[in-house]
């Protein structure tokens, strides 16, 4: 989360902690109880919660998402593990479902790079990491093939783990206070009235039915020349460079999304470039052993001379 991000939110609470009351749907509601649920590890879907009665005596609990309206991610850095949690147990196929679906898309991509006149460009790619978006950003994007429900899910949190869903309230566990039910978009500077605010809130259920959800696959390279990549990524998309008849392959493996990760491909790339011989100083003389079915690019940074 984002500095300011965060300051929006603590903002946003402060302005709820000063007011006695609210009006929702053309009630008064007096407030109770407003606080920030806190998960031991990470964090679940509810960013402001408010407990408040109305003048009849009705009880009622806003647990609210806080959205900036310039956000375009809703999780990077994605893993398996966080995937499940906003998923749910049909992750595997949800995930490939929305990449077979843009396959074409990278098996139009170069995997290896050269360059003669700026060795730093040199590069070999490892695999695509994952992230989910609120508007298709890239080339190889697209949209995330989800249910009405799963998208419910999604926005609300219902796949949390229990100690994100009963989060802690001001101390105390409140059970289901981190699964979100309303979400509200806000500016990065709150100067509203709480009237405002409760009037622009969203009910999660029927907004998360109208609103389509995007992935983002970026892709994670092997730099030759500074020998590194960045990170042990988990891989939405990798590549599985082998040797074969003397011939190198980079297969590209779409059956394991996020279940393998940077490191593996990458120490398994350097294997392969040192079995024959090749590195940063010849890395131009690894173009003779690549496979005709491995896609390559190759830079020309020499500028004609002008007549």
């Amino acid at each position: 989360m984002s500095k300011r991000f965060s300051k929006t939110e603590t903002e946003l609470r402060k302005l709820f902690h000063k007011s006695d009351s609210f009006k929702f749907l053309g009630e008064t509601y007096e407030v109770k109880v407003v606080g920030k649920p806190l998960t031991m590890k990470g964090e679940c879907k509810t960013d402001l919660y408010i407990h408040a009665e109305s003048a009849s005596g009705e009880a009622k609990e806003f647990k609210i998402s806080i959205k900036q309206r310039n956000a375009d991610f809703l999780e990077n850095k994605m893993n398996f593990e966080r995937a499940r949690e906003i998923f749910g147990e049909d992750t595997s196929n949800i995930l490939s479902k929305s990449i077979q679906a843009i396959k074409d898309k990278f098996e139009s991509t170069p995997i290896v790079y050269f360059d003669l006149h700026k060795p730093q460009r040199h590069k070999m790619t490892l695999g695509w990491k994952f992230e989910i978006m609120n508007k298709l950003s890239g080339y190889k994007s697209g949209k995330l093939v989800l249910t009405e429900q799963q998208k419910i899910e999604v926005y609300t949190g219902q796949n949390l783990s229990a100690d994100k869903r009963n989060s802690k309230l001001n101390g105390v566990i409140r059970e289901n206070s981190g699964v979100a039910n309303y979400i509200l978009h806000v500016d990065s500077t709150i100067d509203k009235d709480v009237d405002f605010y409760m009037n622009e809130l969203l009910l999660i259920e029927e907004y998360a039915k109208q609103k389509d959800l995007y992935f983002a696959c970026k892709a994670l390279n092997y730099r030759v020349v500074d020998d590194k990549w960045d990170g042990d990524r988990p891989l939405a998309v990798f590549v599985d460079w082998i040797i074969t008849d003397a011939k190198v392959y980079g297969n590209l493996i779409y059956n394991k999304p996020l279940l393998v990760k940077g490191n593996e491909i990458g120490e398994k790339a350097k294997e392969l470039l040192k079995k024959i011989n090749i590195d940063s100083t010849n890395f131009m003389n690894f173009e003779q052993y690549l496979h005709e079915t491995v896609r390559k690019k190759k830079y020309d940074n020499v500028r004609k001379k002008r007549k």
